[in-house]
């Protein structure tokens, strides 16, 4: 698998674009959940061109905002953002991530309508394991393929997107335009309150985010 790799100086800088050698560099590579996330190696997305249409395709690096998010994230998150900052592409890389490369995880994202859960799971969740490196995609196989879950077969993990969760445990939720929820669908906001955000654990984490 040729890749890049995520070097950081003496000096706190980062360095890009170093393809490892063997196998043990390559494995060092994928330990690092920060390299996972923020090399460009793995993980890819759809972003508008210059004409405004979808459909380009390009490895994910985070943005600025992205990085000052991924600096800060604890075990619970509230956020109020402007638009187009890209919070809900890096949440469904992180938590696609984690559903790969650890045991036993349920993670989901809440959208405010039917709608926006099928972009959210088709354009940004699916699209970045189906765009996966072809070895590391044939090691993690899928052994549920739903129209808003991923269960991968090696590791019991899974990411699912839906608008309302409340059953077992989700070890990491992310809310996703709450002020909207809350505006339109009061019953559904008081369905998150009450069932969807007591499933996470203190161990887990909490995302809720909106646009002001």
């Amino acid at each position: 698998m040729t890749i890049s790799k995520e070097f950081r100086r003496k000096d706190g800088g980062i360095k890009f674009n170093f393809a490892p050698a063997n196998e043990e560099e390559l494995k060092e590579c994928l330990s690092d959940p920060l390299w996972r996330i923020c090399s460009g190696a793995l993980y890819k997305i759809i972003i508008k061109g210059d004409d405004g249409e979808d459909g380009l395709v390009m490895p994910f690096i985070p943005n600025r905002a992205q990085k000052r998010l991924l600096k800060a994230l604890w075990h619970r998150n509230v956020i109020l953002k402007a638009r187009q900052l890209g919070f809900t592409t890096l949440v469904c890389i992180v938590w696609l991530d984690t559903a790969l490369f650890s045991e036993n995880m349920r993670c989901g994202i809440i959208a405010q309508d039917r709608e926006a859960a099928e972009v959210i799971f088709r354009d940004k969740v699916k699209f970045a394991y189906e765009n996966l490196p072809e070895e590391l995609k044939a090691a993690m196989p899928l052994a549920r393929d739903s129209a808003s879950e991923l269960l991968f077969a090696h590791n019991n993990s899974s990411i699912r997107v839906a608008t309302s969760m409340r059953s077992g445990t989700i070890h990491r939720l992310h809310i996703s335009e709450f002020g909207k929820i809350c505006a339109k669908y009061p019953d559904k906001a008081k369905e998150v309150i009450t069932g969807s955000i007591p499933a996470v654990p203190k161990s887990g984490i909490l995302i809720i985010e909106s646009t002001a």
